[in-house]
This record gives structure tokens, sequence and C-alpha cells, in this order.
């Protein structure tokens, strides 16, 4: 909306629908690349061991319902997903990677 009535007005609808679907293809990355990282990370706070693994797990999570979404809306998946992806299981990985750095084991232990 902020597009087409502030930023770029007197463009016909097709160039506001290449527009719109391109920027969403890439909010839509980034986003839930950014989600999965976040969500690891609040993941993290509970755990002793295994950061990174853990963070797989949520990253696959996040990729399987992705794909699964693909599939139901697009019948099949577009390369965006594929790279989306790989982003999330890059973010997952390094939550784990950064809450591994970061955990202090308890005194005693």
């Amino acid at each position: 909306m902020a597009f087409r009535y502030l930023f770029a007005r007197g463009h016909s609808g097709a160039d506001y629908a290449a527009f719109g679907e391109s920027a969403g293809g890439t909010i839509g990355i980034v986003g839930g690349t950014l989600y999965t990282f976040l969500f690891a990370q609040q993941l993290m706070k509970g755990l002793t061991s295994r950061f990174v693994a853990h963070g797989f797990v949520v990253a696959l999570t996040a990729v399987a319902f992705s794909i699964a979404g693909s599939i139901a809306g697009h019948q099949g998946i577009p390369t965006g997903y594929l790279i989306a992806s790989v982003l999330k299981l890059a973010a997952g990985a390094l939550a784990g990677y950064l809450a591994a750095k970061r955990f202090v084991p308890p005194v005693g232990a």
C-alpha cells in the first residue's frame, strides 16, 4: 500500500503486482530466516547441551512447514523456497553455535 500510494504513484496494476511478488519473495526469505534464528535462540535458553543439533531441529521444522505450505499453495517448490530453506538451516545452526559459545556450565556439574 505504501509503495502504491506514497512512493510510486501512477503505475499500472501490473507494475504494482510485479513489485508485490518481488518484494514479498524477498521479505519472506529474510523474515523466515530471522524468525527461525530468533525462535532457535529462545529455545537455547532452556538447554544445557547439543545446541547446534537443537538449532537444526528448529530449522528443519520451519523448512517442513514452509515446503508443505508451498506444495499446498503453489503445487510445487519455487527456487526462492529452496534458498530460504538453506538460509533457515544456517540460521538454526548459527543460533546453536552462538548459544554453545555463551553457555557456562553450572558450578559443580
